[in-house]
């Protein structure tokens, strides 16, 4: 027998028209407060972490060159250990730059839903405020009407927010050759060329990895489909104020 069959399932309450009150009144300007104000928490987070890799850079590294008896493996396992730290500090600023662009939509989605009347706030209304507003910022980075990554990296380049990402990646890229040229039992002129390149290698992928995050934000003005919005407007939790409309799935045996 099916083990699908034998597990008990999960029962739920349709909720259709009977349960929606279509004359409920948004509080928009306190749902543009919240927006703003996790907006403003995500950079402070960032800001937080970016502290704590610096003081977790300047407290270990001078530890590790000074304490006697550590052989030069040790030292690099040390640096290694940061390294890695570093890159999962990374990969937290990505996302947070991910959901304050995300946010910094929402605040100018709902600016514009302050417009509309209230009975008009549904689904489809929303996302396509939502999308205005993702599209007005987008054509910033377009070329004839078109998505253009490169003019995007370009502009986007020298902004505080990717100088702020660099401060981490530069450390952590470096303190991963370092640990990598201390490990190496090889000439120094062969470790030195190895640990350049890993450095470089790493320092590239976090980069990489960067602006594609941020890219895909805007994916959907590059192809247009609806997995591609719903993945950006899926963060944009402050604007799902509305109840689906959607018919169950039938569950194929």
């Amino acid at each position: 027998m099916d083990k699908s069959t034998k597990e008990k399932r999960f029962k739920y309450n349709e909720i259709t028209d009977n349960y929606i009150n279509r004359e409920s009144k948004f509080d928009l300007s306190k749902l543009y407060e919240q927006t703003h104000s996790e907006l403003t928490l995500q950079q402070s987070k960032r800001d937080q972490i970016i502290t704590l890799y610096l003081s977790i850079f300047s407290l270990l590294i001078p530890i590790a060159f000074s304490i006697e008896g550590f052989s030069n493996l040790d030292k690099g396992l040390i640096f290694l250990a940061v390294a890695v730290v570093g890159v999962i500090f990374s990969v937290i600023t990505v996302r947070y730059r991910i959901y304050k662009e995300v946010y910094w939509l929402c605040c100018e989605t709902i600016t514009c839903m302050m417009n509309i009347k209230n009975e008009k706030l549904n689904k489809d209304t929303v996302q396509s405020l939502f999308y205005r507003s993702l599209s007005k910022k987008g054509n910033n980075f377009c070329i004839n009407g078109k998505w253009s990554s490169y003019l995007y990296f370009k502009k986007n380049l020298f902004s505080s927010e990717t100088l702020h990402y660099l401060i981490i990646t530069l450390l952590t890229s470096a303190l991963f050759g370092l640990g990598i040229f201390l490990t190496l039992p090889l000439k120094l002129g062969v470790a030195l060329a190895i640990s350049v390149a890993s450095g470089a290698v790493l320092m590239t992928m976090l980069m990489l990895s960067y602006f594609y995050n941020c890219i895909a934000v805007y994916a959907v003005l590059k192809d247009g489909l609806d997995k591609s919005f719903n993945r950006t407007f899926g963060k944009a939790w402050f604007l799902h104020i509305y109840i689906d409309d959607y018919k169950e799935d039938k569950i194929k045996s």
